[in-house]
């Protein structure tokens, strides 16, 4: 279980895929989470995450987790 905690309205989680991290595109994102305490349940295998707000991806607010 991964849980972001981070302030509402002030950021966001997006779920998108390795391209998607690489380009800070949250256009075909699979998932977003919004609440500022999202619990998220992840399956082996690498997963990747962004922030969606202005250039918070682009100044470094990404993360990626891989779960053997």
């Amino acid at each position: 279980i991964t849980v972001f905690k981070y302030p509402k309205g002030v950021h966001n989680v997006y779920k998108v895929n390795q391209k998607q991290f690489q380009n800070c595109d949250i256009a075909s994102a699979t998932k977003k989470y919004t609440s500022g305490g999202d619990t998220i349940t992840l399956k082996s295998g690498t997963s990747w995450f962004i922030c969606g707000v202005g250039d918070h991806c682009r100044d470094g607010q990404k993360l990626v987790v891989n779960v053997k």
